[in-house]
């Protein structure tokens, strides 16, 4: 296999093409190029005997088995080329915009793939971004000539062209998610792991320009984003990679001339680190504010975070750096809602030439590669982070750290005497905060100290000695202990835990003053936590409620987060769904199963049709890769079809009715349900109205439960004839409110607790306490951006007993 005919055509010192040399070192590479070049193809590439065997497809991949797709041969191309995208120079071969439009791996169903290709016909299943499933390459006529046919062979991957074109539903990138406009404007923003070369960006005004950001308020205060710790780094190539500085985590405010350098508990470090400070003082812009990581370097330029604690202590003249990695807020401009790699390329314009003030370099993709070579540098590990992901205050999966020793901070919670010839202390005792806030004791560390170190510390500790341990229980071995008040928070290098929860060969390594001794937990790394959805969620970038900028990935982000609270109101139950591909206000409803590339998503027989159910989270967020906004469930599971065990009492309220008589009318709902001894919920439901919700054994049939709810309605609209109907017809619901019964009937739904609706601002439908229900609480006021802050911070569920109560409807029937 040759590259001469390639290097032919190009002039290497005009084109970021690379020059390319053969090799095995990519076993199985696949990938699509979208080449705007005289006209708009894709370029098929195919990895074979150490280079990529190429098509050129003038219309591109399809998914349908009855339509094949011109493929025509050209020069192999190196495997290099595997990663590029860019601009090829208007006057060079193939001059234009090359996307990485897809990108994988290919395996062969022929014995031996380079006798079928030389045959004319190969067999092979797509492993990639976007295409999936077998495919085959067959050659038109004879060895002379280049003309192939792709053809999709049918199996669960192949879709009708009628109802679905590849090529127009994902037309960005696989890797940057760009669109070829914006990588022809915007290309050098784009980074390589092939080449680790900076690349200039565009000017900053362009950039606010081109975004088209609202003015906001300068901040205060931004609680930083945390990361997850995993064990092993994501590879699909949405995911950039950046190293861990071993340091203290810093948010950096300038207000005009006031700087403010604060840590994640809001301790100022400002005058600290003067030379960071003043540095930042310079800067020619009267607002922004940086989140990063600030540091002393070793002699080996990595960071140290001894040198960095010896410098704090020692009052010397050090010169601090801060790794810069985030750009939050500029000028007048808050970047949060921007996905991470625009902020990043806007970061990397703003920081050139500072001494101290230095851009935290990443790498797009090859998460196990970065990983490894970081590990053999001797860094702590790398930081992984989903390109398109928003900024959020809170620990998220966007964020993944993955440390290549173990390492945490602990608790400080006392000491032993000194012993031999060590002074001040011989060791120190450890603590960490469990899921219930209780200090559990985790060993003692007697290592890694210095003299200056053991001094100091000593110093701090003795202004904390209490007479008890600061445990429920006094640990064994701890006879001769000097507790502490927990407050101090100890770095500590260890080999691993034992099976008692303690720790195996620990080391000191500094002192943390940037974080609080509550905030200390102990680090569980996720195993498998890299789902095969990191890799595949198609058109991120899309904006769903583009009035509100919210896209396909912020929507995608908020149910995985959510996750844990919306799946026991799905779980096994059909769904239908409201899917909005382009917008929240262009939706059609789904309700059986159709065709898709999904692997968590169940069916199940109904009445000649298929339902769709699930039963994980992969499932759910499934659901978000098919831009499903709103998840309405029935009242009933697939294990007892035909016994509801929810009851939906919808309030739908005439166009004048008041707010405060909707709540009016939950209350008076729940009290006469009182009175048939059934405890009931409410939720908001994102729209105009509310539902109050009843759990029920599933004992009754869907025929009982409607005409049990019917008469319910219809005896409270009768005590208020002039607030309530249950008549359908609008014509009556006038001045009143609709007490819709008709959820509660086979095949009917309801929206779902915490489900997205389709609307402007991306209301939630949100469970709530009663006493919660005021006047004063709107029923569109939780939103996908607001709803999370608000589970965070509660201390109760509102629904917290829902599927216990197991409550019976007191009816008599003939079932």
């Amino acid at each position: 296999m040759s590259l001469r005919k390639y290097r032919e055509k190009r002039d290497f010192s005009k084109t970021d093409e690379p020059y390319g040399k053969s090799h095995s070192g990519h076993p199985h590479l696949f990938i699509i190029q979208k080449h705007a070049a005289t006209k708009l193809h894709y370029d098929f590439r195919m990895e074979l005997e150490g280079v990529l065997k190429s098509w050129v497809i003038p219309k591109g991949p399809c998914l349908d088995p009855d339509t094949k797709r011109l493929a025509i041969q050209v020069e192999d191309h190196p495997i290099e080329y595997g990663s590029f995208e860019g601009i090829i120079p208007k006057n060079e071969y193939g001059g234009g915009t090359v996307m990485l439009w897809d990108k994988g791996r290919w395996e062969s169903l022929d014995e031996d793939a380079l006798s079928a290709f030389e045959k004319g016909h190969m067999r092979f299943v797509l492993d990639a971004i976007k295409l999936k499933g077998r495919w085959d390459l067959v050659r038109f006529q004879s060895e002379e000539d280049n003309s192939w046919f792709l053809i999709k062979y049918d199996d669960k991957y192949a879709r009708s062209l009628k109802d679905y074109d590849i090529t127009q539903e994902l037309p960005n990138s696989a890797v940057s998610q760009q669109s070829m406009d914006e990588i022809t404007e915007h290309y050098q923003n784009i980074w390589s792991g092939q080449n680790l070369k900076k690349r200039s960006v565009t000017l900053v005004a362009d950039f606010i320009k081109a975004n088209n950001l609202p003015s906001s308020p300068f901040p205060s205060f931004l609680d930083p984003q945390l990361a997850t710790p995993v064990d092993t780094p994501p590879e699909a190539d949405n995911w950039l990679h950046e190293v861990k500085w071993d340091g203290y985590r810093i948010l950096a405010f300038k207000h005009h001339q006031d700087v403010q350098l604060l840590s994640r508990n809001h301790k100022s470090w400002t005058h600290v680190f003067q030379n960071i400070t003043d540095e930042i003082k310079k800067l020619p812009v009267d607002h922004i504010v940086f989140d990063g990581e600030v540091v002393v370097l070793d002699k080996k330029n990595h960071s140290n975070f001894q040198l960095l604690q010896n410098a704090i202590h020692d009052k010397k003249h050090t010169v601090f750096i801060y790794y810069v990695f985030d750009l939050l807020y500029y000028h007048q401009w808050n970047l949060q809602s921007l996905p991470l790699i625009k902020r990043k390329n806007l970061l990397a314009e703003y920081l050139r030439g500072h001494e101290c003030l230095r851009y935290s370099e990443h790498i797009l993709g090859q998460g196990k590669e970065v990983f490894q070579k970081a590990c053999q540098m001797g860094v702590e590990g790398i930081l992984s982070k989903r390109v398109n992901s928003r900024y959020l205050s809170q620990r998220t999966k966007a964020w993944l750290k993955i440390k290549c020793i173990k390492r945490q901070e602990f608790v400080i919670t006392g000491f032993s005497p000194p012993k031999g010839q060590r002074d001040f202390f011989s060791a120190l005792y450890l603590g960490l905060y469990n899921e219930q806030n209780q200090l559990e004791f985790c060993g003692k560390v007697g290592t890694g100290f210095t003299r200056n170190s053991l001094k100091n510390i000593h110093e701090k500790l003795k202004k904390l000695i209490i007479p008890h341990p600061p445990f429920d229980v006094v640990p064994a071995g701890t006879k001769n202990a000097i507790w502490v008040k927990p407050e101090l928070i100890a770095e500590i290098k260890f080999t691993n835990w034992t099976q008692h929860g303690k720790l195996r060969h620990p080391s000191f390594q500094g002192l943390r003053m940037d974080k609080k001794a509550k905030d200390v937990h102990r680090e569980q790394p996720l195993k498998n936590c890299l789902h095969e959805h990191d890799a595949v969620l198609s058109n991120p970038q899309k904006m769903l409620y583009p009035k509100d900028k919210i896209s396909k990935a912020d929507v995608y982000q908020y149910y995985e987060e959510i996750a844990d609270y919306i799946l026991p109101f799905l779980q096994k139950r059909p769904l239908s769904l409201l899917r909005c591909p382009d917008s929240y206000d262009d939706c059609f409803y789904q309700k059986q199963f159709s065709q898709y590339n999904v692997k968590h998503i169940q069916t199940f027989p109904s009445k000649n049709k298929k339902m769709i159910y699930l039963t994980n989270k992969e499932g759910l967020l499934e659901l978000i890769q098919m831009a499903s906004l709103e998840i309405h469930p029935w009242g009933s599971t697939v294990d007892h079809i035909e016994r509801p065990d929810i009851i939906t009492i919808d309030l739908d309220p005439g166009p004048d009715v008041a707010w405060s008589n909707i709540v009016r009318a939950a209350v008076e709902i729940k009290d006469y349900l009182i009175e048939l001894q059934l405890t009931s919920f409410v939720k908001t439901t994102g729209g105009k109205g509310l539902h109050v919700v009843i759990p029920i054994l599933p004992e009754h049939s869907w025929d009982t439960i409607k005409r049990f709810t019917k008469l319910f309605v219809q005896f409270v609209a009768r005590q208020h004839p002039e607030r309530y109907t249950s008549h359908m017809a609008k014509a009556k619901r006038k001045g009143k409110i609709f007490l819709d019964y008709l959820r509660n009937q086979r095949g009917a739904t309801a929206i779902s607790p915490y489900s997205t609706r389709a609307k402007l601002h991306a209301p939630v439908a949100v469970p709530i306490h009663w006493d919660e229900l005021t006047s004063n609480i709107e029923d569109t006021l939780f939103t996908l951006q607001t709803l999370p802050k608000r589970l965070r911070a509660l201390k109760v569920d509102p629904w917290k007993n829902f599927w216990q109560i197991g409550q019976r409807l007191k009816i008599n029937t003939h079932e």
